[in-house]
Formats: structure tokens, C-alpha cells, sequence
């Protein structure tokens, strides 16, 4: 290893992240055996003003760039003097992945194998109170002069590594953060790869938690490991400003995804973490009536703006009302003209349903009609009932139940998978009371719409020991 070059790099930016950010300064100083054996620096031209707050940060203005190099003029350079070294720097990904987009603006590869003295700093010098170059410098008593251009914090990041390198004699610890072939490559600098290593690999929900334990965000994933891994190694502005403030990382799980997807909107609602989109105002649901019309048939309709006097069950999309209208039409013998899937016809000719009783033609009566519907109705009815929907639990001993009071999610919990609810009053005993929400209405409606053999219990018929594997009207 004593023959390994390392080309330590600082660069200084128009800020935004990493997309659309580009260099304003760079310095790279080549470490060899421990001495400097070679350095560069200049201020680059971005092409583009810097922000205020970016000159007050670091100095450098409009003025001073303007008759700088582009970084188009400066890539032999920069590829000269790094070429067949380690490039080092302090957060690397940081300034490593700034420094590859700008060849790749100008048509040109770069890749280098790469350390950060953040990860290697966490390694050899355990316990400071904060791992940023500045705080680090005060700890350790390194020189840190000219804080925030790209010579001096470069400067200091030299020193830093020559001491880290003195740590480790054998370079066994380089040598580990050298050859990392899993995700820890892409670890966020303040994330312990340990931890990382630990994350489950099934369904469940995850929180990035900052330094004092606060949700930054919070997702949900089938595989918990694996959506983690592809969050570190996404490039967005957004996910690398998230990746800088992640201390560590929680999780529960939840066995299925329906309860992943319930516990997500529930939590995000609870916690508001920065990072996640604020959970849009979920539209207005579309409410399914009915009405006596001037013939006196019960006709049903869809509403979305409108408050009606009785009001059935309530949709989230058009396109499932739609289809529940057509079940319905074909269970009960309905009529499309009177079910709202037809107008301006006088003799309903849907192009899918043929199964009308005829009140459109006369050939039978209103009453006979009316009759047909109040069993819909009565069918609408059973469909809302409190009741628990059965899902598979965290492990292959274990059960989940959704709980539903009229329709409307109101809890969960989990049991032995060889336990039965016989009683309305069993499922309690393991209830985890929820908070509903517009959301979980939309989750449990589109999962009672979706989901093929579904298991539902009915809470009025629990005191039957046996599950009941309801009728899906999806088809």
C-alpha cells in the first residue's frame, strides 16, 4: 500500500445538491507513502451565477470566476493528476459524483476507486462528538485554515488522512473501506454499515431518523434491506440532503403490505417528517345514493360534490364505482339505465350487461324492481359491516387481522396462527387501536376492490368459528 497514490479532493460549488451543481473551485493534493508528492488548484467558471448564500459561505463571487477556467478547460488536468489514484475526500460521494457529472457534461468517464475520511475517521478516532471537517479538525488539533474554499478545507482533509494513516500502519482498515462490495459503499457518512447489515429483508415499514431519533422519512418496501440500499444509491437533490442528516435507521414490521401500506399513511400523518411529499388532499370520494324518481323507481347514482339525504358506499376512483355498479347489475338483475352506466336511452343496451329484468320496457313491475334493489342495498349493507380482514403475519407462526368498524379502518393486530376468534370480544384482546383517514380509506377500498380471495370475517357472524372466504365482486 505504500505505493498507492491518493489524490485528496475538495471542491467548492453553486450548491443544489448534486444535480445541476457545478464546480466553482477544486484542489486536489496527491499523498504518497504518507508525503505530498503533487497538488493542483484553480477556480473554475460554472457558467452559471452563484447563489448569495453560496458567496457568503465560501467567498467566491460572480467577479472572481468570471475569467476562470471552464472545467472543460481543466479536465486534462484533473484527469492527469488523479489518474491510477484512490480519490479521497471528506464526505466522498459528495464531491466524487460532482466531479464525474462535470466530465460527463463534456462527454468524458471518470471513475476512481474511493475512500471518505468521514467513514475512515469513524473507524480510527470512535467517539467524537461530531464527524464534520470542521469539528473534527478542533477535536483533533489540525490546522483548518481558510474554512470553505477548496484549498484550505483540502488542506486540513491532507492532514487528517496523514493522521488516519499513521492509525493504521497495516492499512487494514483502507483496505476494508477499498474493498466494500455491498452497500455500504453508498452509506450515508453518518450510518454504521453494521447496522446496515442488520436491516430485515421483509415487509415492513422504515424510518431515517436524524441525530436526535426525529423521523425524517418514513416508507414502506416488501424487502426492507433492499428499498434501503436503493434510497443510498439514488442521486437526487433531495435524497442526498437526506442521506447527509440520516443517523440511523428504524423499522417495524408488519408481515403484509396492506398493513405496510397502513401503518405508512398512519405514521407520515403522526410524525410529518421532512423528507417525505405532504400526503395530498386525497379528492372527494365518489358517494353511491339512490333516490325514488318520478316513476317512482329506485334508481342509484354517483355523487362527488353533492350531499345526499342517504348515502350507501363510498368510492375513491370512478373506474371502481363504475365496476361495483356493474357487479351489481348483474347479481341483482338491475337495469344500467337506472344504475347511472346509461342516459338518453329509453331501453338500456349496455354493451356489457345483459342480465336487465326489463323495468325499462315494461316487463315487469315498478315494485318487482324496487324489491330487487332493497336486496342490492341490503348486499351494500353486508359489504360495510364491522369486520376483520385476515392477512399473513410477521412470521410463519403468526397471523395479522385489519380491523374494520362499518367500513372504516380502526385497528390491527396479530395472533398464533393456530389461535380462532370465536367471539367479537377475542379480536380485541389483541387490537392495536388506529387512528382512520381519508389514506386508509383509499387503502382499504382499493385493497377490498383488488385483492383476489380475500378473507374477511364478519364480527356478526364471528361466534362461526370458520373463516369466511368472502365474494369478491371484482371478478
Amino acid at each position: 500500500m505504500k505505493d498507492v497514490k491518493f489524490a485528496i479532493t475538495d471542491i467548492e460549488t453553486t450548491g443544489n445538491g448534486i444535480k445541476g451543481n457545478r464546480i466553482t473551485e477544486i484542489c486536489v493534493i496527491v499523498v504518497q507513502d504518507g508525503k505530498v508528492i503533487d497538488e493542483y488548484s484553480s477556480l473554475v467558471n460554472p457558467s452559471q451565477a452563484i447563489p448569495l448564500y453560496i458567496e457568503s459561505l465560501t467567498g467566491i463571487n460572480d467577479e472572481m470566476v468570471s475569467s476562470a477556467p471552464q472545467f472543460s478547460e481543466i479536465a486534462e488536468e484533473i484527469e492527469k493528476i488523479t489518474k491510477d489514484c484512490v480519490f479521497v475526500a471528506h464526505n466522498v460521494n459528495f464531491d466524487y459524483n460532482i466531479v464525474k457529472a462535470e466530465f460527463a457534461n463534456i462527454g468524458r468517464d471518470f471513475k476512481r476507486k474511493r475512500i471518505c475520511t468521514v467513514r475512515l475517521t469513524k473507524k480510527l478516532i470512535p467517539g467524537l462528538f461530531s464527524y464534520s471537517l470542521g469539528n473534527i479538525c478542533t477535536s483533533i488539533n489540525i490546522p483548518h485554515i481558510d474554512r470553505h474554499r477548496a484549498k484550505g478545507d483540502c488542506d486540513a482533509t491532507v492532514t487528517l488522512f496523514q493522521r488516519c494513516m499513521s492509525l493504521d500502519p497495516e492499512f487494514e482498515t483502507i483496505n476494508q473501506l477499498l474493498n466494500q462490495k455491498t452497500a455500504a459503499s453508498y452509506l450515508p457518512p453518518n450510518f454504521k454499515s453494521s447496522d446496515f447489515e442488520k436491516l430485515p429483508t421483509t415487509t415492513g415499514v422504515y424510518f431515517f431518523k436524524d441525530k436526535d431519533g426525529r423521523p425524517l422519512y418514513i416508507g414502506k418496501a416488501k424487502n426492507i434491506k433492499s428499498r434501503i440500499k436503493s434510497h443510498f444509491q439514488e442521486r437526487s437533490n433531495r435524497k442526498y440532503k437526506l442521506m447527509q442528516e440520516t443517523y440511523s435507521i428504524d423499522y417495524e414490521l408488519t408481515g403484509n403490505e396492506l398493513l405496510a401500506l397502513l401503518r405508512e399513511s398512519e405514521l407520515i400523518l403522526k410524525y410529518y417528517p421532512k423528507y417525505n411529499k405532504a400526503q395530498k388532499k386525497v379528492s372527494k370520494p365518489y358517494t353511491l345514493t339512490s333516490y325514488h324518481n318520478q316513476k317512482g323507481i329506485e334508481q342509484f347514482a354517483l355523487h362527488k360534490n353533492k350531499i345526499a339525504p342517504v348515502s350507501w358506499i363510498k368510492f375513491y376512483t370512478r373506474e371502481e364505482a363504475i365496476k361495483f355498479l356493474e357487479y351489481l347489475c348483474v347479481e341483482f338483475e338491475l337495469c344500467p339505465k337506472y344504475c347511472g352506466l346509461q342516459a338518453g336511452v329509453k331501453v338500456c343496451d349496455h354493451y356489457k350487461i345483459s342480465t336487465c329484468s326489463g323495468v325499462c320496457s315494461n316487463e315487469i313491475s315498478i315494485d318487482e324492481y324496487n324489491s330487487r334493489v332493497e336486496k342490492a342495498v341490503e348486499f351494500i349493507g353486508r359489504y360495510e359491516d364491522s369486520c376483520l380482514l385476515v392477512e399473513k403475519g410477521r412470521n410463519k407462526n403468526e397471523k395479522s387481522f385489519v380491523y374494520l368498524n362499518k367500513g372504516r379502518y380502526a385497528g390491527f393486530g396479530y395472533i398464533d396462527s393456530s389461535e380462532e376468534l370465536r367471539h367479537p370480544e377475542d379480536f380485541r384482546n389483541y387490537l392495536i387501536p388506529s387512528k382512520t383517514s381519508s389514506y386508509a380509506d383509499r387503502i382499504v377500498n382499493r385493497y377490498l376492490n383488488t385483492k383476489k380471495n380475500l378473507t374477511k370475517i364478519p364480527l356478526s357472524t364471528m361466534e362461526v368459528s370458520e373463516e369466511i372466504e368472502t365474494e369478491t365482486w371484482f371478478g
